[in-house]
């Protein structure tokens, strides 16, 4: 049976409807399996595509995180949705149009912030299937300068603890000893995320009883300046019978000895000093008193100098004789006391 022009055609073009279908209902959503990392206030780009390349000018793209209904960007009806979209991310995000015709949905995020750390799930819905990929977003964070302290001494060995926060993504800590030798595999590093999502790092290590120097080393994984801190470790740490501990025992036994001592020192020396101090007070009250006295002899020589005197009823004018002199010398001190009873 002989088959004409047009029936030929007809024939190819419904054998090519199935293949064609078949590449459009087997399309997948491709996130990105490494996460982007940057710095705060960067831009930066999520990316996420159409697998086979096809076009997505007349899908649905949703851009979201925790939240289907709070998307960071939708496009839909060949246009962005903004009304709907979670206002901390309003203004920051862009599809490109032209990388919708080859299935690029990739999302720029403009002025990258903490925040915005986390999982981000990319969408693409054509009326008849949906599917989505996902691109994890760090913003790096350089933790505090580690610090290095002693942790617990058991016996003859001590360990020592490194600690240091804020860091995003997971830092690498590294140990070394006053050499230079890596002794990182002698410790035990622990991580732990805070309620902010950033990391925190506590590392142990032993040591033995021996002057050392050791120092942590807190590095990021990502084009960083690294922290380090250093800790000299003496003798002086461990436990035993080591030179301080001796001279400390010294010590207090010389003191115990000696106090008592010096207790009956200064018992002997107040007594003395109010010894003198009272003979001190004697001798300055007998200087005293010579001074306001007049002897005797003296006195009575005083008394037979005296005359008596007479008062005329004419007061204008008044006898007296006198072999005293009519001045005293200004030294002559008279004291009542002397007066005979």
């Amino acid at each position: 049976m002989k088959m004409g022009f047009l029936g030929r055609t007809c024939l190819i073009v419904l054998s090519l409807l199935p293949a064609v279908s078949t590449q459009r209902d087997g399309w997948t959503v491709v996130g990105s399996d490494q996460p982007v990392i940057a710095d705060p206030g960067d831009d930066v780009i999520l990316p996420c595509h159409i697998s086979p390349r096809l076009s997505a000018v007349d899908m649905e793209v949703r851009w979201f995180r925790e939240r289907f209904d709070l998307p960071v960007h939708l496009y839909l009806n060949q246009k962005d949705q903004l009304s709907i979209q979670d206002r901390a991310y309003r203004g920051r995000t862009a599809l490109s149009p032209s990388a919708l015709q080859t299935g690029d949905i990739s999302l720029r995020l403009r002025n990258l912030q903490p925040s915005d750390r986390g999982l981000y799930t990319c969408l693409a819905d054509d009326g008849r299937r949906n599917e989505e990929g996902q691109t994890e977003v760090i913003v790096a964070a350089l933790g505090t300068q580690p610090s290095i302290s002693m942790d617990s001494t058991q016996g003859e060995q001590t360990r020592l603890v490194c600690r240091s926060e804020g860091w995003d993504p997971e830092p690498e800590v590294i140990w070394r000893d006053r050499d230079g030798n890596n002794v990182t595999s002698q410790s035990n590093t622990t991580m732990q995320r805070d309620n902010q999502g950033f990391r925190s790092v506590s590392s142990y290590i032993k040591i033995k009883q021996q002057s050392n120097v050791f120092s942590c080393l807190v590095r990021s994984k990502i084009p960083k300046p690294d922290w380090e801190s250093k800790l000299h470790i003496s003798s002086d740490f461990f436990p035993g019978v080591s030179g301080w501990m001796v001279a400390f025992f010294l010590t207090l036994v010389f003191s115990m000895v000696a106090m008592p001592l010096l207790v009956i020192q200064r018992r002997r020396m107040d007594r003395k000093l109010k010894m003198f101090e009272v003979k001190a007070v004697l001798h300055l009250r007998e200087e005293l008193e010579s001074m306001r006295r007049v002897l005797k002899s003296e006195w009575k020589w005083i008394l037979s100098s005296a005359v008596g005197m007479h008062f005329p009823g004419d007061m204008h004018s008044i006898h007296y004789r006198s072999t005293l002199p009519l001045t005293l010398p200004s030294d002559c001190i008279v004291s009542e006391d002397a007066y005979p009873r």
